[in-house]
């Protein structure tokens, strides 16, 4: 069946022979159309009912002459600048996924091109499974993301029951789940709210490489959403390196919220990072034990954990459906709660003695 490629809903402006494309909110594309001819080929490409060997003979009806390889030219040039779509992409799901998960596609429209639509997107979601390590503050508020992008399985994995504290930042539960096990009370919330996702509630501790290493077996994405033990990340930066598996970790240190990923034999490894940090000390006094030691507080309220668990999920997405490339692989992307907001990036690079990242290596 031929493709009909077919005109993304950007905005089109035109004045004195000049066309304006609003591809993004804050992104122009500027067009020279003395004739009109674009502007012709752009309305025949809106109503998306003409395959690409048929758009010569659409224009030169409305009066524009064009051959065959300047149309296939100006195609390409629009597709690649990611303005058109294939007019049957959501006709690829049945009427209910369509209905349900509307906002969804449109939003891999960002991303979708004449090669991928947004429905192959949204069905690599479908067909992913997610290990998601924590269903606290954070976990919680991204197995709600997960199950309205509609990730087909979850293996949620936390020890704890649910407290009365919880409740002011942990949506998924509410009064009638304190005292009950965390992970079977968000699989039950799960169950009521969609049929598409089957959520393994595995009620246990990680503390080790080899246990992550059994619980990510067969999963496509690791989520970490817990902070203990103190080496947490660098645990799962071992199984995932050993299995071959990205992940994405984050949380809120103080009023310092941050979030990052490794993708395993493509970008450095967590534990690059730490042997870095072994050889760069900043100050002999760092290294000491502490003199004075802080008391461990929460400070996650409930928006600023929808914040950190947003900009993780966003971030597993990215690698369940590649509807475009992880943004934070290797990558501390750093949100300062009570310095005004102020965002930062800062990456590190590979090191060349890392263990982890041969082992990763060596799996490609």
């Amino acid at each position: 069946m031929p493709i009909l490629p077919r005109l993304k809903a950007v905005p089109v402006h035109g004045h004195g022979g000049t066309l304006v494309l609003c591809r993004r909110s804050l992104e122009r594309i500027h067009l020279d159309d003395p004739n009109g001819a674009i502007l012709a080929l752009l309305r025949i490409l809106a109503r998306g009912d003409h395959s690409l060997d048929q758009l010569p003979s659409a224009l030169a009806a409305v009066g524009h002459a064009a051959t065959a390889a300047e149309v296939s030219r100006m195609v390409k040039q629009l597709d690649d600048w990611g303005v058109l779509e294939r007019a049957d992409s959501d006709g690829q799901l049945d009427a209910r996924t369509q209905d349900r998960h509307a906002s969804n596609l449109r939003y891999y429209d960002l991303f979708s091109d004449l090669s991928r639509t947004s429905a192959d997107m949204h069905r690599a979601a479908a067909s992913s499974t997610v290990l998601l390590l924590g269903a606290g503050g954070l976990g919680s508020g991204i197995l709600q993301s997960l199950v309205g992008l509609g990730v087909g399985r979850i293996t949620l994995v936390d020890g704890d029951v649910v407290e009365n504290k919880n409740l002011a930042r942990q949506f998924v539960y509410n009064r009638r789940d304190i005292g009950t096990p965390k992970v079977a009370a968000a699989a039950n919330w799960v169950s009521g709210y969609s049929a598409e996702t089957t959520v393994q509630p595995r009620r246990e501790r990680v503390t080790d490489a080899a246990a992550i290493r059994r619980l990510a077996t067969g999963a496509d994405v690791v989520l970490c959403a817990i902070d203990s033990p103190d080496n947490i990340h660098l645990l799962v930066n071992d199984a995932c390196c050993r299995l071959g598996i990205p992940f994405v970790a984050g949380g809120l240190a103080r009023s310092t919220l941050s979030y990052w990923s490794v993708d395993p034999g493509r970008s450095a490894c967590r534990e690059c990072l730490e042997l870095r940090r072994r050889a760069e000390v900043l100050h002999p006094a760092l290294e000491a034990d502490p003199v004075l030691g802080g008391a461990s507080v929460n400070r996650a309220t409930g928006p600023i954990a929808q914040l950190a668990a947003g900009f993780m999920t966003m971030e597993a997405m990215r690698y369940l459906t590649g509807s475009e490339p992880p943004v934070a692989s290797a990558e501390y992307h750093v949100l300062e709660l009570a310095d005004g907001m102020a965002t930062s990036r800062a990456g590190w690079p590979a090191h060349p003695q890392c263990p982890s990242c041969r082992i990763a290596e060596a799996r490609r």
